[in-house]
């Protein structure tokens, strides 16, 4: 096999494409990324300039990785409902409630109710601020519609979210604010905003009948009209985030630079936000994922001659490779917009189905594999 490995060395350098030559940047200073996973890919999230998280999957060390280029990182706030599966869930009272979201398995919060509001200022705000956050991404800010019935209510529940945000607001003066939709309550509470996101302007997801969909041109219209009215009278960034199936990385890259022309921030991902999206700027991939087998190579296949220079040459081009046994398991989650590539010596035909299933499902969903030699190739199913 290493005799092999030798003579497909440069072939696969020059497959790999590597020279001075980056990825091409745009817009870096209005970049957004959100990844609401564990175990994020900070070397690639931490060039956008915002980056939204889900707090809880973040470690410190993270979100210090996250912050290392100057971003500014934002965790994601839910305070028009909370999910069963949040820890502090126990602590919620029923006096706060207004009733259930069947859709996504929530509780709707009552906003007025002042019990409701302290906790969100003192129990999850003020730890979000102690743990270095310095943004919050504001979600479900007018699930009170589903049961609001009158005009009275909804203005009752605006008015008691914007005193909401202006506490949040008067006790962390330097806190910086993105609400998602929330269009209702947008006159009360846009001043303390610095950008707007929106979902699904173009493709969306069903969450009732998990399935993607595109939307009806009524509705896209409507929310054009909606966010139109938001450049008119407020100065503020507008943020879409749209969600395609993960096999279709070309449509969502197609379809974050048709939102992009529309003067919009986009983001196309999953609805489990837990892959890199398509935005209309492209980080430099700067980590290259090499497979090897503890069953047919040495414990260290580095001391592999091609393996070794492989690593020396992506060195020498700022790349870091790193090493995954397959022996241990596939790496879960989705790659694609993590790695410059996949590369692989292993004879697809001999391995095990897990490893024949996961290599096709990354290459579908755009992830580059290289192939050291002809026997690596994925085959057809």
């Amino acid at each position: 096999m290493t005799s092999v490995l030798n003579r497909a060395f440069w072939a696969i350098l020059l497959l790999l494409g590597i020279s001075a030559s980056h990825a091409a940047r745009a817009d870096l200073r209005k970049s957004t990324a959100i990844f609401y996973g564990t175990n994020p890919p900070t070397n690639v999230l931490a060039q956008y300039r915002r980056i939204i998280v889900e707090a809880d999957n973040i470690t410190s060390q993270e979100l210090t990785a996250l912050r290392a280029q100057g971003g500014d990182v934002f965790a994601y706030l839910s305070i028009g409902e909370t999910a069963p599966s949040r820890h502090w869930f126990k602590s919620i009272k029923a006096e706060w409630i207004l009733g259930d979201n069947r859709v996504w398995d929530s509780k709707v919060m009552d906003l007025r109710a002042t019990g409701w509001q302290q906790f969100v200022l003192n129990k999850l705000v003020t730890p979000l601020w102690e743990a270095g956050y310095r943004g919050l991404f504001i979600d479900t800010m007018d699930s009170f519609k589903l049961f609001a019935t009158s005009d009275k209510q909804h203005q009752q529940h605006a008015d008691a979210l914007a005193d909401l945000l202006q506490a949040i607001k008067t006790k962390y003066p330097d806190i910086r604010l993105i609400a998602n939709r929330g269009f209702e309550v947008l006159p009360a509470i846009g001043e303390q905003l610095e950008a707007v996101a929106a979902e699904s302007l173009y493709a969306s997801w069903d969450n009732s009948n998990k399935r993607y969909q595109p939307t009806q041109e009524t509705d896209q219209q409507w929310l054009l009209d909606q966010l139109e009215s938001i450049q008119t009278t407020l100065n503020i960034d507008i943020i879409i985030i749209d969600y395609l199936p993960p096999a279709k990385r070309k449509a969502a890259k197609a379809l974050a630079k048709r939102i992009h022309k529309q003067g919009f921030i986009p983001w196309v991902s999953i609805p489990s936000l837990d892959m890199m999206g398509s935005s209309n700027f492209e980080p430099t991939l700067n980590t290259a994922l090499l497979l090897t087998n503890s069953q047919t190579e040495p414990q260290n296949p580095l001391q592999l001659e091609p393996y070794r220079m492989l690593k020396q040459q992506l060195q020498a081009e700022g790349i870091t490779l790193l090493v995954h046994d397959i022996q241990s398991g596939m790496p879960t989650g989705h790659l694609a917009g993590r790695y410059q590539s996949i590369i692989t010596a292993q004879p697809f035909a001999q391995q095990f189905e897990i490893y024949q299933n996961w290599l096709r499902r990354q290459q579908r969903e755009g992830v580059h594999i290289r192939t050291l030699t002809a026997d690596a190739a994925i085959s057809q199913e």
